[in-house]
C-alpha cells in the first residue's frame, strides 16, 4: 500500500505587532485595553511542544473576539519558562495579532498609541512570513 502525506498550508494573514517590555502580562494587556479601547481577557495558555522538549512551553495569551466586526485580537507572550515562542525576535516580550480586515493607517495608529503608554519600551510591525518559527503563531 502506497504512502500518502498530507501537507497542510497555513494562512498567516493578519497583522502582527512586537512589543518589548518589562511588565508582567497582565499589566501589558491592561495598558492595551485602556489605549486601544479593548477588552481582552486572559484565555487558557497557548502550549507549544518541540520535538527537543519532554514537556510542552506554555505561552500566556489574551484574546478578545468581535464577531460583528469579523475582528479578532490577541496578546501572546513570547516567552515561557522553557523558552522562546518565536526565537528569531529576542528583543520582542509580547506579540499582538489582529485577524481581519484593518487598514494601514490604522496599524500605525495602534502602534503609536501602544508606544505612548509608560509600560511599553517600543512597538513594531513584525513581517509574519519573515519568521522561520511562524507556525507556532497559528491559535
Amino acid at each position: 500500500m502506497g504512502k500518502y502525506t498530507l501537507e497542510i498550508e497555513y494562512d498567516y494573514d493578519f497583522v502582527l505587532i512586537g512589543i518589548s517590555s518589562h511588565e508582567k502580562d497582565y499589566r501589558i494587556c491592561w495598558a492595551l485595553n485602556n489605549q486601544l479601547g479593548l477588552n481582552l481577557t486572559k484565555t487558557e495558555a497557548l502550549e507549544i511542544k518541540d520535538k527537543k522538549q519532554d514537556e510542552p512551553s506554555h505561552f500566556s495569551l489574551f484574546s478578545l473576539e468581535q464577531p460583528d466586526e469579523f475582528m479578532e485580537y490577541f496578546i501572546i507572550a513570547n516567552r515561557s519558562e522553557k523558552g522562546m515562542l518565536i526565537p528569531e525576535q529576542k528583543q520582542v516580550d509580547y506579540f499582538f495579532i489582529i485577524r481581519g480586515e484593518v487598514e494601514d493607517d490604522k496599524i500605525m495608529e495602534m502602534i503609536k498609541l501602544i508606544k505612548e503608554s509608560n509600560l511599553v519600551q517600543t512597538a513594531f510591525r513584525v513581517d509574519v512570513n519573515a519568521l522561520k518559527s511562524k507556525q507556532n503563531l497559528i491559535l
